[in-house]
């Protein structure tokens, strides 16, 4: 037997305490107050074994095999299909009672089979991811699906190729939990393969630098191949190299020409069969240390013509590209120390390129200039935006009062063709929905908003009225649905009724649609509500289906039209639509720039020329605003944004309303400062950074060296590892050496892992002591770097356990494991008994049952008795009535003899009978009372009074039969 809750045996140490509250207390009652005792300790005591659990616990023959069976890419699938094989001949040759499952595991593990007695196996149908071999996770489950009380085995069909978790601690915990592991090997994928191994290139060097690339190729046959490799998309090397069977290293001579994170790939394409394309691609990244780069970005050139100039006149490198060439990978953008914008829109960057700027800045510590002008800011569509968040300045004036009251409507396109999705998965319709309620934030407390919906016919989704109950309008909007046809002037026609009536002093409607085949009458309409009314309109077209009449409304209403070839902008250009509307963030006036506040921008520069206009803006709380207009909004601001600067300026560079600057004699100083106060990385001549791979692990390695050559020691070092997914991990780097600091990361997606190294001094003044940044591939998966299983690493696992390595299917229900133990609860029939005692219990200790109640009850069950009773005639009731009373009276005198001599009082004689009255005129009879019985005499005893009341009994039992 065994106790599951042992500890509850602790209440056996309150049955003292019962039996002292139950023991005898008089000498005429010991009897049954130990027999009540008896009951009442017997129930504690069957209470007390329920409550611990009491189990009886038998040896059994039964036998529960999991299999375990390896799909991961490194297993082709003829050796998945033979290792289902080997367990479908296993499990025919279980005895009855045994049990099989069957578990399929890679990345992760599934339930192909659940634990059952079935002998056959269908094909495996479960799916999964074949990128790595998790066996831990795989033990982990098969764990759970052991039945209890059968001896447990567990068959591993693998390659032995493990590559992530940490299948040794799972294998103990088998072990642990009695379950033996057996090992059964299989082959890893067969076929002739070439993989690079490993790309070393130097970790650091000076631009012009000449050096040695080695290229590590594995074979496990004699063939030849081309070997490329390749540095900021062009081909740098390309060779056909003999390989011969094992390892093959190449060097190949390079000179560094780009600064920045330069990345070299190497790649090789075999003449003949290989297996695996995965593993024919390795990267590697070094860095190049040049002279200052900066990207200006500007979709037009006589914006940036002036600005180029200036800062190559400072002896900054310069670069162009348009907004929408702005590059979105780090690997090249890290080459570049600042990144500025000017007067470039929101949706000519799109939502991804606006995250790896923000990225770009925050966690690489990049600089960021945004210069303004009228498609820049609030006006350029960056409210909610990862361009605002990374800017000092919010796109919203909080001087509501400034804002004349608006009224706008939104008229979106709810058709059927509007549920299509976009680039990003994404339905056209919830994007209009996500641009409706991003716009709406834009709004005062004061403007009016207003959300119709058409396909055949138009609807008000959100009614005329206020913009500040945006709760309701947030659930009006997000019931918007998609179905139907494309009838645009039933929607403009819908917003002529209502708009013209509003009170609004600006009203402005944005038009939001993928279609429009029928032109008729909309032309007209928004003509009118111009001429008539001043109300503004415009049009934002998506997708090829539009037609191209609807390009002409806004030309009839002094509005705007917008062709969204990338349908994830629209939020922005409904941000760029509402602020435009209000006609007061572009502020066109005269006025001087007064200095705030001091900072190394404006070193050098005591006054500064007239400006003829700027982008209304405000200060975030934590930004520096150095430069205001005459209404006291930010000019130029600037402020630390994660590991990198970002810049402000709320006007242009260009000759609109900058015309006094270009020809200022400090222009170029003045933008040379601002570029230069973003840039925070100055590369460390004696700081190296290595990323190594090690294992499942990625180890970072920062040597860090003074100036003269004395070892950097107690700094706080932190890194920032930036994921392909642009996720970002913080990383602590412990000093494990003088001068050395390390930190590891688990990289999980295949792709470029980008570091950014900071370093401070925390008994300095708080500035960096270096800052360094890196770079690091995971090409491809383990699966494809190892050409040969492991069964030496299989048997050492089975061997954690008890185990071995099998080759008979035969023998792995073989039944030599300890019999298994199965146990069966016991307290479902201690509570019972408990329960059935405690009647037992009250009954002894309350209920008094004499003989004469035990006769009674004899004589009225038994069926006998009734049978044979003769039955009583009519005229002789009252003569048996009256033998019975003298019978019962006599016996109660021979029984209970009167005490001290009194002598024994006869019981009365009956009452004569009364006529019975005629049938024809029934009378009730009354009731015979019986007499008072005298007071007992002063000296009568206990007996005698309970004789006296039995006579009286007897008496009331003569006169009711009579």
């Amino acid at each position: 037997m065994t106790l599951s809750y042992p500890v509850a045996l602790l209440g056996l140490l309150t049955l003292p305490y019962f039996l002292w509250l139950g023991r005898p207390r008089g000498v005429w009652a010991r009897g049954r107050a130990w027999a009540a005792l008896a009951l009442r300790g017997l129930i504690v005591i069957l209470l007390v074994l329920a409550l611990a659990g009491l189990q009886l616990v038998r040896a059994t023959d039964s036998l529960a095999v999991v299999f375990l069976i390896d799909a991961s890419d490194s297993m082709s699938a003829p050796t998945v299909e033979a290792a289902r094989q080997f367990a479908q001949e296993a499990i025919r040759t279980m005895r009855p009672g045994d049990q099989a499952a069957i578990i399929v595991f890679g990345s992760d593990a599934l339930v192909e089979r659940p634990m059952s007695p079935a002998r056959e196996v269908g094909p495996l149908e479960s799916q999964v991811v074949p990128l790595h071999t998790d066996l831990a996770e795989a033990i982990r489950l098969a764990l759970a699906l052991y039945p209890p009380g059968a001896a447990r085995r567990m068959v591993i069909l693998s390659d032995g190729l493990a590559n992530t978790g940490d299948a040794e601690s799972a294998a103990r915990l088998a072990a642990a939990s009695g379950v033996q592991i057996v090992a059964v090997p299989f082959s890893a994928i067969q076929g002739p393969e070439v993989l690079i191994a490993d790309v070393d290139a130097p970790t650091r060097l000076n631009e012009g630098q000449v050096f040695d690339l080695t290229v590590t190729v594995e074979s496990n046959v004699e063939t030849t191949a081309i070997l490329r490799v390749m540095s900021g998309g062009q081909i740098v090397v390309e060779e056909t190299v003999a390989l011969v069977e094992g390892i093959n290293r190449y060097a190949f001579t390079l000179t560094a020409t780009e600064p920045g994170l330069t990345a070299f790939r190497a790649q090789v394409v075999p003449a003949g069969e290989d297996v695996f394309y995965q593993n024919n691609e390795l990267s590697a990244f070094t860095q190049v240390v040049g002279p200052p780069r900066v990207l200006i970005v500007a979709d037009e050139e006589t914006e940036f013509a002036s600005l180029a100039d200036a800062l190559l006149s400072q002896g900054l490198q310069v670069d162009h590209t348009t907004g929408a060439g702005l590059p979105t990978d780090f690997a090249t953008l890290s080459g570049y120390q600042s990144v500025v914008l000017v007067n470039v829109p929101a949706r000519n960057l799109g939502p991804a390129r606006m995250q790896i700027l923000q990225t770009y800045v925050r966690d690489l510590g990049g600089g960021l200039v945004v210069i303004g002008g009228p498609h820049a800011y609030g006006v350029g569509g960056y409210f909610m935006t990862p361009l605002e968040e990374t800017l000092p300045v919010e796109m919203q004036l909080r001087d509501q009062e400034r804002l004349p009251q608006l009224t706008v409507v939104y008229v979106i396109d709810r058709s059927g063709s509007m549920a299509d999705t976009s680039v990003g998965g994404i339905p056209k319709i919830e994007l209009a929905k996500e641009a409706i309620l991003r716009s709406i934030n834009l709004l005062g407390p004061l403007d009016r908003v207003g959300v119709v919906a058409f396909d055949e016919n138009a609807t008000w989704v959100v009614e005329l009225g206020p913009a500040d109950n945006r709760r309701e309008i947030s659930r009006l909007v997000g019931s918007l649905r998609a179905g139907g046809g494309t009838d645009i002037y039933a929607g403009v026609l819908a917003v002529s009724r209502v708009l013209p009536d509003d009170p609004g002093q600006l009203r402005h409607v944005v038009l939001l649609t993928d279609g429009g085949a029928d032109p008729s009458g909309n032309a007209d309409l928004v003509r009118r509500m111009y001429e008539e009314e001043g109300i503004t309109f415009s049009v934002i077209a998506i997708g090829q289906g539009y037609a191209p009449w609807i390009e002409e409304l806004p030309q009839l209403a002094d509005g705007r039209f917008h062709y969204a070839y990338d349908v994830s902008t629209i939020p922005e250009i409904f941000s760029e639509e509402t602020v435009i509307a209000t006609r007061a963030y572009v502020i066109e006036e005269e006025f001087f720039p007064s200095l705030t506040s001091s900072s190394p921008i404006m070193n050098g520069i005591s006054a500064t020329p007239s400006l003829l206009g700027y982008v209304g803006t405000s200060i975030k709380p934590a930004a520096q605003q150095i430069l205001a207009t005459d209404q006291d909004d930010p000019l130029l601001a600037a402020w630390q944004y994660g590991l990198g600067r970002a810049v402000a300026w709320t006007s242009d560079a260009t000759g609109r309303w900058a015309v006094n600057w270009v020809g200022w004699p400090d222009f170029a100083r003045f933008w040379s400062q601002a570029v230069r106060w973003t840039i925070t990385e100055g590369v460390n001549q004696n700081v190296e950074v290595r990323i190594v791979q090690e294992g499942e692990s990625v180890r970072v390695v920062v040597d860090a060296l003074a100036d003269d050559g004395s070892y950097l020691n107690g700094l706080e070092m932190q890194a920032n590892v930036i994921a392909p997914d642009l996720s970002t991990v913080p990383l602590t780097l412990h000093q494990v050496a003088p001068g050395r600091y390390e930190g590891t990361f688990e990289p999980e997606d295949e792709g470029a892992y980008f570091v950014r190294v900071a370093g401070t001094d925390p008994d300095g003044e708080g500035g960096a002591a270096l800052a360094q940044t890196s770079g690091w591939v995971l090409a491809y998966s383990p699966e494809y770097r190892s050409l040969e299983g492991d069964p030496d690493y299989l048997a050492y696992i089975a061997s954690l356990t008890g185990g071995s390595v099998l080759q008979d299917s035969a023998a792995v229900f073989a039944h030599n494991l300890n019999a298994g133990r199965a146990s069966q609860p016991v307290w479902p029939w201690l509570l019972l008994a408990a329960t059935l005692l405690l009647p037992f219990d009250i009954a002894v200790r309350r209920l008094v049952i004499t003989r004469e109640d035990l006769a009674k009850l004899a004589a009225r069950i038994s069926p006998v008795r009734r049978r044979e009773e003769p039955a009583v005639q009519p005229g002789t009731s009252r003569v048996g009535s009256l033998l019975a009373v003298k019978e019962r009276t006599s016996r109660a005198a021979v029984q209970h003899p009167p005490r001290g001599g009194e002598p024994a009082r006869p019981a009365p004689p009956p009452s004569p009978a009364e006529p019975k009255p005629p049938p024809s005129a029934p009378v009730e009879r009354p009731r015979p009372r019986r007499a008072p019985s005298p007071p007992p005499a002063g000296g009568s005893t206990l007996a005698a009074r309970l004789l006296e009341r039995k006579r009286e009994r007897g008496q009331n039992e003569e006169q009711e039969s009579s």
